[in-house]
């Protein structure tokens, strides 16, 4: 049986969890607000009931015993395992015991009537942060064994500005369009990025109930996703200065998500620009761009940065800026070259004779 995240929400306040359920999605925000509601709802009686584990790291035997286990308070047991998408088939043979049993009456509590062992149960929540396919082994498991599905799915780019409205007017205040766009564009869609965001907001901003763009550039100034957003524009803009500041205020936060998070922002822009281009040469009209493009409540963009944009980066140089990245983030995931050395080069140029990287120049 499937679900919406509203109804295991829901579910999950009433303790109405069945024996199994199956989470699955790429949006890591969605995951953790179901475990950490998971956690307020369950792990009471000192904590024995609520368990985090991981798919990755147990053998079925190990997997078997923290989910066939109940809670020492008398209570239902959740067990969450992480990366659901991978386990394997004795695995998941081990997990149907559980999730074909979820009750299970105790030696202790023989004497206890049959109304308060209603609630001694055991739930196992499968978490998978990765979309899956109808046809995924795990997909297929958990329909036949008759699992609650929950797809946590994001909000489309259309709908994020709207989705953040409703999450800032829920901590009791609000941001007006230009701000929720500038939030938007700065997480790059982020949504774990937002909701940080909106907290450090509602954090400081004392007994105000509106928050302006000025006051967000302030609050958001020294953050992990300010540097990033800086970072890219400087590289479009072709201010190495700014650049390599930013670029190394980012690493400083963490290194490798650094680096990937600003590969990943200069590769969508990058991908925009040369569709813009492509669409320009087409003689596509403005209107025709901005839909392409997802910039409809954003025109301005096309008139003001865009042209500047391809002027300075024509699609040559941006094909072998998309190279670049490419080798970075491979470089970052599994040769073990000096990705933080490679990224710099392609943000401020070969302005580093120690490198021990050598390449040609991106800006030229």
């Amino acid at each position: 049986m499937r679900i919406t995240r509203e109804e295991l929400i829901k579910r999950i306040k009433a303790r109405d969890l069945a024996g199994g359920l199956l989470c699955y999605g790429q949006e890591v925000f969605f995951h953790q607000q179901i475990l950490d509601l998971l956690r307020e709802t369950y792990a009471d009686a000192g904590g024995w009931g609520y368990e985090v584990v991981d798919a990755a790291y147990l053998d079925p035997a190990q997997l078997l015993a923290s989910a066939g286990t109940l809670s020492f308070g008398g209570g239902t047991k959740a067990t969450v395992v992480r990366s659901a998408h991978k386990l394997k088939k004795d695995q998941l043979q081990a997990l149907e015991r559980v999730a074909a049993h979820p009750e299970k009456e105790r030696d202790v509590l023989r004497d206890v009537s049959r109304e308060a062992l209603r609630d001694v149960l055991r739930v196992v929540v499968l978490m998978a942060e990765k979309t899956l396919k109808s046809s995924d082994n795990l997909l297929e498991w958990a329909k036949k064994q008759k699992v609650t599905i929950c797809q946590l799915t994001s909000p489309k780019p259309s709908e994020l500005a709207s989705w953040l409205k409703t999450q800032v007017s829920s901590r009791g205040f609000s941001l007006d369009d230009r701000t929720v766009d500038f939030m938007v564009d700065l997480s790059a869609g982020n949504l774990m990025a937002l909701s940080q965001m909106f907290a450090k907001l509602d954090l400081f901003r004392g007994e105000k109930k509106r928050i302006g763009l000025k006051e967000v550039e302030d609050l958001l100034h020294d953050s992990f996703e300010k540097g990033v957003y800086d970072c890219v524009r400087a590289v479009f803009v072709r201010d190495r200065n700014k650049a390599s500041r930013e670029l190394h205020r980012v690493l400083r936060f963490d290194p490798r998500e650094g680096i990937l998070q600003i590969v990943r922002t200069l590769s969508r822009e990058a991908f925009a620009l040369l569709k813009y281009e492509e669409l320009r040469a087409k003689g596509a009209s403005q209107d025709e761009i901005a839909k392409e493009l997802r910039l409809v409540e954003k025109k301005w963009l096309l008139e003001r940065e865009y042209p500047e944009r391809a002027r300075k980066w024509p699609k040559e140089r941006l094909h072998r800026f998309l190279m670049r990245l490419a080798e970075v983030d491979l470089a970052v995931r599994t040769t073990g070259r000096d990705a933080e050395a490679m990224l710099e080069q392609i943000v401020i140029g070969n302005l580093a004779p120690t490198s021990i990287e050598e390449f040609d120049e991106v800006f030229l």
